[in-house]
């Protein structure tokens, strides 16, 4: 009987590590990831900004289909970056990963914006 209980406490243990494990791996891939996206679209905005929208302020040209443009330069510049393994992944954990990127990339600007003004 005693071995009985002994085996039954060492599964749940066994059981319990693992289980710790896993979402700590999978904490650390959420991390890894997002942090990657974050600094991807970061870096991203950045670079549209200096190579196509400061010029086209510069001329006064700088109008809503240039403003697509340079969204969708940004957007298509972070996909080409991030890995698949990286997008399957976003995919995956943040459900609708084009909404998420959108806005991500929309924040950047106005973050970008703020910083340029102040």
């Amino acid at each position: 009987p005693l071995l009985v209980v002994l085996s039954t406490y060492f599964i749940k243990f066994i059981n319990a590590k693992s289980n710790e494990l896993i979402n700590r791996v999978d904490n650390e891939k959420h991390d890894k990831y997002i942090l990657m996206l974050q600094e991807t679209v970061t870096d991203c905005v950045l670079t549209t900004t200096q190579t196509y929208v400061d010029a086209l302020k510069g001329q006064n040209a700088f109008d809503p289909e240039a403003q697509k443009k340079a969204f969708e330069m940004t957007k298509t510049a972070v996909l080409a970056i991030l890995t698949d393994d990286a997008k399957e992944y976003l995919a995956s954990a943040l459900g609708d990963f084009d909404q998420y990127l959108t806005t991500l990339i929309e924040a950047q600007v106005q973050v970008n914006k703020l910083a340029a003004a102040s």
